[in-house]
């Protein structure tokens, strides 16, 4: 499965969201921003990615369980 701009896009809507309450780490300033590069980038999408499969087979194994139980 691709992740489109639009699915990256709302994965780190969630993480921000997420951050709600809590201090945000500011990484970088004005003068000196942070270079991403992209296989940090890449690193960064291969791991939610992961999480959100890691989810989707909770999801799908609650699923199971509740539908044996019936």
């Amino acid at each position: 499965m691709k992740i489109t701009s639009e699915m990256l896009r709302r994965i780190i809507k969630e993480e921000m969201s997420n951050l709600n309450g809590q201090e945000r780490l500011a990484e970088g300033t004005v003068d000196n921003p942070i270079q991403i590069t992209p296989e940090y980038l890449n690193r960064i999408i291969r791991e939610e990615y992961a999480a959100a499969q890691s989810r989707q087979r909770l999801a799908e194994a609650r699923r199971l369980r509740a539908r044996k139980a019936k």
